[in-house]
């Protein structure tokens, strides 16, 4: 069993985080600059790791976003260190791999911003953890779970072919990052989302942070 787990660290500037030990995991920079295993990465960058996460804050205080894969058994990974605060957002087992066994997956972190309006009913070939980066989303659905993200930093879940509407409230577009399981074969498409029922109402745009086929061990 595998689970999908999100975590929001703060580092000060200039400091090092220990090693967290993790199979697989997406860190993205939200603030500041950090050095992510050897390779310096600015804010609204991410870099996949394998089996250990080494940080280092750049020159100002930096706020990160990490997305785990990892075993479901496996102990939390909170960094640590001086004045570094890690915080467990969300974990969510991927019953989806019960479901359709396989051992190869993409995992995959992405945005989705000037999102303005309403899906319709859609679903998706996997399941993630979203995280709104502005504005707003309401997701609701006769499975799964239901949600309303106001905040940057509100967190929600979809699993995998649950069908689903996410409307946004207003004129401000929402945006918001997926660190989502998918099929190695969707590893060409940005657009997974498939339509049900109803007029697709919702206008967005796509960007692409880091995508790798990982095996389940």
């Amino acid at each position: 069993m595998y689970t999908l787990r999100l975590y929001h660290d703060f580092l000060p500037a200039g400091v090092q985080a220990d090693p967290a030990d993790t199979q697989h995991a997406i860190v993205y920079v939200l603030k500041g600059s950090a050095q992510i295993n050897g390779e310096m990465v600015k804010a609204d960058g991410a870099k996949y790791c394998m089996d250990q996460v080494c940080v280092t804050a750049g020159g100002e205080d930096t706020v990160l976003w990490r997305f785990e894969l990892v075993p479901t058994d496996a102990p939390k990974a909170y960094l640590s260190g001086r004045g570094v605060r890690s915080q467990l957002k969300m974990l969510r087992r991927v019953r989806m791999f019960e479901l359709a066994p396989r051992q190869q997956w993409l995992f995959r972190l992405d945005c989705i911003y000037n999102n303005l309006g309403s899906t319709g009913l859609h679903s998706h070939p996997g399941s993630g953890i979203r995280c709104l980066l502005e504005g707003n989303l309401h997701v609701r659905g006769t499975l799964g779970e239901e949600s309303d993200n106001e905040r940057q930093g509100d967190t929600w879940y979809e699993e995998g072919c649950y069908p689903i509407v996410s409307t946004t409230y207003g004129d401000c577009p929402a945006a918001f990052l997926r660190g989502m399981v998918l099929p190695v074969e969707y590893a060409q498409y940005p657009d997974t989302a498939m339509w049900i029922e109803g007029e697709k109402k919702v206008k967005s745009d796509w960007k692409s942070y880091s995508q790798q086929v990982v095996r389940l061990r």
